[in-house]
């Protein structure tokens, strides 16, 4: 009977061990898990929900919808892995900066038959015209407008000419053929408008034209 009484504390003893070293060791897990990191193995996503800052090392991938878009902020830089296989789409905004549009109006005086007006491009800039369109008023119903852009690009000049359609109260100017880009014009170069009427000389003509693209850095 006494063998098994000291047997019976022996085993008590020993369980209130055990606890004691379980209780320990799990206080300590919990402490080193709330003051460390989180590391979360599971097939499975996790939906988590922060309300502060979270230090994430690892892939992330964000599930971003249009109609519930997530709010994100970044601070410093942002690395983008990109391959053929697996590209990265992007799309780059134009601007206020970049935009150009000019308009251009040139008047003959009687008895004038042709006159040239200019502008230069912004050096470090790339012009690229990609619209033009216009408006005469000629001197008299005999004459027809011919005008005409120039610019040099790649140090070549490159000219073209515009189409004129006769229509009430004046002819209507449109490009002839021409492609997009319409026309490039080097940094530090100029743009010339030539207006020339074809026919009699008589009375004032005056033609507007309108030029619109964008400027390229270099």
């Amino acid at each position: 009977m006494k063998r098994v009484r000291n047997f019976m504390f022996a085993s008590a003893g020993f369980l209130m061990i055990v606890v004691t070293v379980a209780v320990a060791t799990g206080e300590r897990t919990i402490a080193q898990i709330t003051a460390g990191c989180i590391k979360i193995c599971d097939e499975v996503p996790v939906r988590v929900a922060l309300t502060n800052i979270a230090r994430i090392a690892g892939d992330v991938r964000i599930t971003n919808d249009s109609d519930t878009p997530i709010p994100t902020r970044l601070n410093g830089a942002v690395l983008v892995d990109s391959s053929a296989q697996n590209a990265v789409r992007t799309r780059s905004g134009l601007q206020v900066t970049d935009v150009f549009q000019r308009e251009v109006v040139i008047t003959l005086e009687p008895g004038q038959v042709t006159e040239t007006a200019s502008f230069n491009v912004p050096q470090s800039r790339l012009l690229a015209i990609e619209s033009a369109s216009g408006f005469a008023q000629m001197g008299a119903p005999t004459q027809a407008p011919v005008v005409v852009v120039k610019t040099i690009a790649n140090g070549d000049y490159a000219g073209r000419i515009f189409m004129a359609q006769f229509s009430s109260g004046g002819w209507i100017l449109s490009p002839v053929s021409w492609g997009s880009p319409l026309l490039y014009a080097d940094p530090g170069s100029k743009v010339e408008l030539k207006f020339s009427r074809a026919g009699t000389v008589v009375g004032t003509a005056t033609a507007t034209v309108t030029l619109s693209g964008h400027f390229i850095d270099q």
